[in-house]
């Protein structure tokens, strides 16, 4: 489920930037006026691939892979990305929100106040997280050795593992040995960005209080009270 949620939020953003003015490849249909194109659905869809893998911390390769097999052969935590990006039902979820935007035009609701807050949020949270992400991946390093070293010893541990193909075996491992230094640069990096970062502090301003919660004072219940006697 939050895998498809990732895939609307990722259709919600780009569709906000919508534009096929230059566009010449064939137009797979019109609606309500805009034409959706074979170049603007591939490119959308390989903007879908390339965002998941890198938030997902999945090989871009390894996810093409999971989308080419049959659902019942996919990993259960693949299963759903396996059926969402398949190409027909990324379709007609990409029409959807396209209809969707197209509506809401009409209405006038990206001119609201809360919607632009919103979309704003959305659009810094993405930047981040593809900044952070694509700063991480410059900082992993997996030789074909220590793919090999890792695969052997997860043969002799796994036995699923153990029989798959060598080439299989390998992408397998280097997605786990992925994972692991993704978690131990993760940390780094962020670290990194604040450095970049000159931070001035307002020293009139109580950010502590600020922050802190607001609790109301809880009354005792009186069916709990412990009378005196």
């Amino acid at each position: 489920m939050a895998k498809k949620i990732l895939i609307l939020s990722i259709l919600s953003f780009s569709s906000f930037l919508l534009v096929n003015c230059g566009d010449t490849s064939p137009v797979i249909e019109t609606l309500d006026g805009y034409k959706i194109t074979v170049k603007d659905f591939e490119a959308a869809y390989d903007t879908a691939l390339d965002s998941i893998s890198r938030l997902q911390n999945i090989e871009k390769k390894t996810l093409l892979e999971f989308i080419e097999k049959d659902i019942s052969e996919v990993p259960g935590q693949f299963q759903d990305l396996n059926y969402q990006l398949q190409k027909k039902n990324f379709y007609q979820t990409y029409r959807q929100m396209i209809m969707t935007k197209l509506v809401a035009e009409k209405k006038g609701y990206f001119s609201r106040p809360d919607v632009q807050e919103v979309l704003k949020q959305v659009e810094m949270q993405t930047i981040a997280q593809m900044y952070v992400s694509e700063q991480v991946e410059k900082k992993i390093q997996i030789s074909d050795d220590q793919a090999k070293a890792e695969c052997e010893r997860m043969r002799n541990t796994d036995k699923n593992i153990a029989s798959l193909t060598i080439d299989k075996c390998l992408s397998f491992a280097k997605a786990q040995m992925k994972q692991v230094q993704t978690r131990e640069q993760l940390p780094l990096v962020v670290e990194r960005i604040k450095e970049e970062i000159t931070i001035k502090r307002n020293e009139k301003f109580d950010l502590d209080a600020y922050l802190a919660p607001k609790r109301k004072a809880i009354e005792p219940n009186p069916s709990t009270t412990v009378e005196k006697k």
